[in-house]
């Protein structure tokens, strides 16, 4: 079984326990991963959203998520 990879919205219905959050628990307790650019949306959201920037770094780093750097092999 191949590893998950999660996109912006994925991470962020989560995050503010939308429908969908189920399959991303899923996906995280099995190892998923994240990319560097969507991971700056997710955290780009947060903070347009009004969440302060050490409870956007908790709140993702308590997660457990590999962060993949976006490159031109990746793309």
């Amino acid at each position: 079984m191949s590893k998950s990879v999660l996109d912006a919205s994925a991470l962020l219905a989560l995050l503010k326990d939308e429908p969908g959050s189920e399959e991303v628990i899923d996906a995280i307790t099995g190892g998923a991963a994240i990319s560097t650019i969507n991971f700056s949306e997710v955290v780009a959201k947060l903070s347009e959203g009004g969440m302060p920037e050490d409870a956007i770094h908790e709140s993702l780093d308590s997660l457990g998520l590999e962060i993949v750097h976006f490159d031109k092999e990746l793309a």
